[in-house]
């Protein structure tokens, strides 16, 4: 099950092709009966989360809770977490690499969800990992 709520108002986002490319990820990683929630943010919401929770001061793309770490991950196993996802963040990108915007947000959503799941990209060959993998699935669904 994937939830999504859009609590940003500059950018148009379609919530359904959201929806769709995080089950069809979650799907193509044997995940089926996981539980996701995505919150469409702005800069100022991510920043202040990415302060509280990482203690970075500054906006970021897109942000991680996993619910499988910490002290109680078997609580409820199929519940891997939030995604926060930047949209003014995600127009600067696009602007900036010369990107699409709709690319871009779902870049940043099969990207958290990959974190959900435990891939890290703390390593030059894990992120060129996860960048081939989330592009690859960005591409078949999006």
């Amino acid at each position: 099950m994937v939830r999504l709520k859009n609590l940003q108002k500059k950018e148009k986002i379609s919530l359904p092709r959201l929806k769709v490319l995080a089950g069809k990820t979650l799907e193509r990683l044997g995940q089926k009966k996981a539980e996701v929630s995505v919150l469409l943010v702005d800069d100022e919401t991510i920043q202040g989360l990415n302060r509280e929770y990482l203690g970075r001061d500054n906006p970021t793309d897109v942000l991680a809770f996993p619910m499988r770490e910490g002290r109680f991950p078997a609580i409820n196993p199929d519940i891997l977490g939030d995604v926060v996802i930047s949209a003014d963040t995600a127009r600067a990108n696009a602007i900036r690499l010369k990107t699409d915007f709709d690319f871009e947000i779902c870049l940043y959503l099969v990207h958290g969800i990959l974190h959900l799941l435990g891939y890290k990209d703390n390593t030059v060959k894990e992120k060129k990992e996860m960048e081939r993998l989330q592009r690859e699935i960005v591409t078949d669904y999006a």
